[in-house]
């Protein structure tokens, strides 16, 4: 017995590869997926959770597979200004 065989019975139909052709995924291993709405609110909770506890981060956004809705990857902006991160130093020769 190997994963193909338990796919198969689990799904009822044989496996074509074993990553999804739209975003190049694992298809055994299992993603978030903003197309189901309990997984959307888990996604949206990390986000709040992330502009909670990080103040230099401004914004987080979720990319999504805009085929399978998949989640990718998280990108954020983070503010220059905090932490006295705006203080260049001048460095004299």
């Amino acid at each position: 017995m190997d994963r193909k065989y338990f796919t198969e019975k689990k799904t009822g139909k044989k496996a074509l590869g074993t990553h999804t052709v739209c975003c190049n995924q694992v298809k055994d291993r299992h993603i978030l997926n903003k197309k189901k709405p309990h997984e959307w609110k888990l996604i949206e909770d990390f986000c709040e959770e992330h502009l909670m506890h990080y103040p230099n981060c401004e914004t987080i956004t979720p990319i999504c597979c805009k085929k399978c809705g998949r989640l990718l990857e998280y990108k954020s902006t983070l503010n220059d200004r905090t932490y006295g991160r705006s203080k260049k130093v001048q460095v004299e020769e």
